[in-house]
Order: C-alpha cells, then sequence, then structure tokens
C-alpha cells in the first residue's frame, strides 16, 4: 500500500502532466484544469467526456448542469458522494475529441494512473466517448449498456449514456424519455451491485 505522501505525489503528477496539454492550440491555454472531483478512495469512478460534470475537486456543480443532474439521481437512489469521484477524458474545461491524437494519448495514460491510484470496485462509463476510450473499440451504447463486464483489474465496467444525452432527452420528452428512463434504471442497477459488494466485504 502506498503511503499517502507517494499517493498525492503522483495526483500532482496528473495535473502537472495534464496541464502541459492542448497549451499550443490557441485558446488551448485559457481552458480550466478539471482533473476531477469527489473521493480518492471511493468504490465507484465514473468516467465522462463532459466538462459540466464538476466545477473543482468537492463535487461542486453549476447550476442545471449535467453534473447536477446527475449528483441529483445519485441522491435520489442513495448513492451518497463519499462514494463515488467523477472525472473526464479531457480534464479540462473542453472535449475530448478537442485534443490532437498525440495529446489524447497522453490523457488516456494519465486517466489510467487515475484509475490505479482511486483503485474502484466499480468504473461507470458515461458515454461511448467514454467506454470507447476504456474498452479500446467502438461501442454502441443503446445496445452494450445495463450490464456490467469483468475489466482489468477485477473492476466491473458498466457502460451507460452521457448525462447530458440523457438530461436533454428528459428535457424534450420528460420523464417518459426512454434515454432517461434506461439510464435510472442503469443508476438502480449500480446501487445493486455496490450493495452486493459491500455485503460479500463485511461477510
Amino acid at each position: 500500500m502506498m503511503i499517502n505522501e507517494e499517493v498525492g505525489e503522483l495526483w500532482e503528477t496528473i495535473k502537472f502532466e495534464v496541464g502541459g496539454l492542448g497549451n499550443n492550440y490557441g485558446e488551448g491555454a485559457d481552458r480550466k484544469l478539471l482533473i476531477g472531483s469527489g473521493n480518492k478512495e471511493a468504490p465507484v469512478l465514473f468516467i465522462g467526456d463532459d466538462p459540466d460534470l464538476y466545477q473543482n475537486d468537492d463535487l461542486k456543480v453549476a447550476s442545471g448542469s449535467s453534473g447536477e443532474f446527475l449528483i441529483k439521481l445519485c441522491d435520489i437512489e442513495g448513492i451518497v458522494p463519499d462514494e463515488y469521484y467523477i472525472t473526464t477524458l479531457a480534464k479540462k474545461d473542453c472535449k475530448f475529441r478537442d485534443y490532437m491524437e498525440d495529446d489524447q494519448n497522453e490523457l488516456l495514460e494519465m486517466l489510467d494512473m487515475q484509475i490505479a491510484l482511486i483503485n474502484p470496485q466499480i468504473v461507470v462509463a458515461l458515454g461511448s466517448e467514454a467506454a470507447r476510450a476504456l474498452l479500446k473499440r467502438e461501442v454502441k451504447i443503446g445496445e452494450e449498456r445495463g450490464k456490467f463486464i469483468q475489466w482489468i483489474g477485477g473492476i466491473k465496467l458498466l457502460l451507460t449514456y452521457d448525462v447530458n444525452f440523457v438530461k436533454k432527452s428528459r428535457n424534450d420528452s420528460g420523464k417518459k424519455s426512454k434515454v432517461a428512463i434506461e439510464f435510472w434504471s442503469d443508476l438502480k442497477l449500480l446501487k445493486e451491485e455496490m450493495s452486493k459488494g459491500y455485503g460479500e466485504e463485511e461477510y
């Protein structure tokens, strides 16, 4: 088990490495660094491609944002903030596709390091971009969501929709939105799996 000082240094390495990426893209230098937010020792890690999922490392979110939407749904389902950490592929106020290929590869290396440091029991990929980055292949979220995949290091991987896509679908179609209902179902599945995991540890 790494001591806290070593862990802290590795987190700082991630910040340093990501901070230097994309700065030669014109406006890239002005992008806010957003490494992640929440409990760094949480059993659940959400990974998305949406800079609006959080504003700082304490789960601060903007009013009406996708981050607020996700946290509210987690609260309703009984998934408390201490049980998860949220990060993005880009780790800045932009999307993964805004980076050039070499920088994208560097970001994925930093994501791997982040996953290793958090060591979650469950990773939730929010949207096809995040799923593609983790599985290294094209992913059809509509067909592959809603079930757990045994992933690297014994981690369970759950694929679901991009939160902003869900939020927009619900705004357009109301509570009966198919996408919103399926996303809600995926969060219920996540909660069930978390409970199962804790039960095994307590036993």
